[in-house]
């Protein structure tokens, strides 16, 4: 009798055994998450150590398609997020691959096939994410923007645009050009330095002509790198975003992050949640003169920046999101917070 007991405490203690060593298996898969680029992306916690869910955030050509499908039949959980201008749709920009459906398939299946929720920047979701996937409205822009102090500099524009050319002979049809909306900038450019006399600088467009009357009025220059381009922000007086086919504008929130108001186009795809009566206004083709009088007049009363940290950053948003995937993933990896890092 005795023997049986101590047989059956041994497969008691064997079990718990086996059982400790199948957690601790699970505990290291967990850990093991790929560091993955572009498509792809990690997520962090707090401590910026990656977290056991990928983030596919773009339209995938062949060969990703192929690294995808490998980290899917590795059992890696995926959620999806728009930041690429309508992704995961079809989309408007026809300079690329993106635009065709068949181009934006996985074996003949939509990326809300494969992933367990979506974050996205749409004001009607539903045009663009297939019905009845988890989803919430967070963006790669509410998060990291906070590192970024405001500085006293002197002021020697009255607004900024960011428009970066698409080749040598500035082609106004181009990649760039659409997203960026260069058409409504240059109308707004016009409006602001020749009918306003404002000065303005725009960046990434150097040795391309500006269809201005007031050439003393603008400053066009190369790209510049991140840190200065900061500076000429905190430069300027207000932002200008006319940009349209864009999901997730940083540089909206770099603005308001630098204490500069916004304006910026009422069509813009994602970042017009953060435009209210705090950070600045929206305008189109057909009042840029009022919208910006209305801004110049109201400058005083703008508190950008305190909007922005008590509504987004990395803790705010970050425990949205960890909330958000929490539900749709319960083995979520423990962790305060869940964020976008820098990319």
């Amino acid at each position: 009798m005795n023997i049986y007991i101590s047989i059956f405490i041994l497969l008691i203690i064997l079990l718990i055994i086996i059982y400790a060593l199948y957690l601790s298996i699970r505990i290291i898969k967990q850990d093991e998450t790929p560091d993955v680029k572009w498509p792809f992306l990690n997520l962090k916690d707090e401590n910026g150590q990656n977290i056991n869910i990928l983030c596919i955030r773009g339209h995938m050509k062949d060969d990703e398609k192929k690294q995808f499908l490998e980290y899917y039949n590795k059992g890696i959980k995926f959620v999806g997020c728009s930041s690429y201008m309508s992704y995961p749709r079809v989309i408007d920009n026809q300079h690329g691959f993106s635009h065709r459906d068949e181009n934006i398939k996985i074996n003949e299946k939509y990326i809300e096939d494969y992933v367990l929720g979506w974050c996205h920047c749409f004001k009607e979701p539903d045009k663009y994410i297939k019905y009845g996937i988890p989803r919430v409205l967070i963006s790669e822009s509410d998060f990291n923007n906070e590192r970024l102090e405001v500085k006293d500099l002197d002021i020697k524009y009255d607004y900024i645009m960011y428009q970066p050319k698409d080749s040598d002979k500035c082609d106004v049809n181009g990649w760039h050009s659409h997203n960026k909306n260069w058409l409504l900038a240059e109308k707004a450019i016009n409006v602001l330095s020749d009918n306003m006399n404002l000065k303005g600088i725009v960046t990434g467009r150097s040795g391309c002509s500006v269809n201005i009357i007031n050439k003393n009025n603008i400053e066009v220059s190369d790209f510049i790198p991140f840190h200065k381009f900061m500076d000429k922000i905190r430069q300027s007086r207000f932002v200008v975003i006319p940009n349209l086919e864009d999901a997730s504008p940083r540089l909206l929130t770099e603005a308001l992050c630098l204490e500069k108001p916004i304006l910026v186009n009422e069509d813009i795809l994602g970042g017009w949640k953060y435009v209210n009566d705090r950070t600045g206004t929206f305008f189109n083709q057909n009042n840029i003169q009022e919208k910006a009088t209305w801004l110049m007049n109201n400058y005083g009363n703008f508190t950008p920046r305190k909007f922005y940290m008590d509504n987004y950053g990395d803790v705010n948003s970050g425990k949205r999101l960890k909330a958000f995937l929490k539900k749709i993933y319960p083995d979520l990896s423990p962790c305060e917070y869940v964020k976008f890092p820098v990319s």
